[in-house]
């Protein structure tokens, strides 16, 4: 059977906003003073809009007045990752892990910056704290199970996919690496793997003609039945 390719679509997250890192008392890290406050929800209002030239000005302001803000410095990261900066993304990043070590946002981005440029062993690290730091994010979980499954250790990525699915029933993504996963079973978990691929299909994803193959060809296979 042919091994068929997780997907490796990117779902980036949105801005990472102060409500997602309140404290009760101000640090350097998250206090951001009235003024830089309006800079970030312009930030925040570019980057919604896909106008990461704007986003990043804003942000940068937001440095300008608060320099250790931990909230501008993962938008930082996140605008410049999605301008193709990587080195530039990775400096905004690590300086937001030095300012708060359990900054889930920030892992993540790391991680899919690594899972992109096929550096495995980075990546798994990455989203291991990711998913330990923010753990109801259904897309790092995502992340982590197609790294897994990379790494060829399928029931992690079961159980990580699986858990996307929790978070977010309509994952389709999740649906569609969930029957990637159980197609690589021995034998292949071909109903399993039929269930996720169609809920995939209904959820906007597209058609693999290749998977839609292999459904056909084991049909009558006694040798792909479901697991458990």
């Amino acid at each position: 059977m042919r091994k068929h390719a997780l997907l490796l679509a990117l779902a980036i997250c949105p801005a990472f906003t102060h409500a997602q890192d309140a404290t009760p008392t101000p640090d350097p890290a998250t206090y951001v003073p009235e003024i830089a406050r309006v800079e970030a929800a312009r930030g925040n209002a570019a980057f919604s809009k896909g106008d990461y030239k704007a986003a990043r000005a804003a942000y940068e302001r937001v440095l300008d007045l608060a320099p250790n803000n931990l909230v501008a410095l993962v938008n930082l990261g996140l605008v410049e990752f999605r301008a193709g900066e990587s080195e530039k993304a990775e400096k905004y990043l690590r300086r937001a892990i030095q300012q708060r070590l359990e900054t889930g946002p920030a892992w993540l981005t790391l991680g899919v910056m690594e899972f992109e440029q096929g550096r495995t062993e980075e990546a798994f690290a990455a989203l291991s704290q990711a998913v330990l730091y923010d753990p109801g994010n259904a897309r790092a979980h995502n992340y982590l199970g197609a790294v897994l499954g990379r790494k060829g250790w399928l029931d992690g990525a079961e159980a990580e996919l699986r858990r996307t699915v929790e978070i977010d029933p309509n994952s389709r993504d999740a649906h569609y690496n969930l029957a990637v996963i159980y197609l690589q079973r021995k034998p292949p978990a071909i109903e399993l793997a039929r269930r996720h691929y169609f809920r995939a299909i209904e959820l906007g994803g597209k058609p693999d003609p290749e998977i839609e193959k292999t459904f056909a060809a084991a049909s009558s296979s006694p040798t792909a039945t479901p697991t458990p």
